[in-house]
């Protein structure tokens, strides 16, 4: 029971660090869709959901408890992702990190 209480317990503190990053993070970078506090709860409540299949349900499929606990932060990353490139048509012979200058022949 200690050990299980200990692992608990360390994992709480990783969760309430990372939601307080994605906190930060979608504060700074504005995200369109949400407010931070949304997008750090998401995280909050995912991955504490994973966190209690994996402590209290000791037959739970481990692949189950992954995707649960990957759902929130992979959602806050494509909508960051999705912020941060806009919604800029596809070009499919420019990588996204790529310059606007590059295409200039003029300079």
């Amino acid at each position: 029971m200690a050990v299980t209480t200990v692992l608990g317990g360390g994992a709480a503190l990783l969760v309430a660090g990372a939601a307080a990053l994605v906190y930060r993070d979608a504060a700074r970078v504005g995200v369109d869709f949400g407010s931070p506090s949304l997008w750090a709860a998401l995280l909050v409540v995912t991955s504490g959901a994973a966190l209690t299949t994996a402590l209290l349900v000791p037959d739970a499929p481990l692949p189950g408890v992954l995707v649960l606990a990957a759902l929130g932060p992979l959602l806050y990353l494509l909508e960051r992702d999705d912020t941060v490139h806009g919604d800029d048509p596809a070009d499919p012979t420019r990588l996204p990190s790529e310059s606007e200058r590059a295409d200039d022949p003029d300079e």
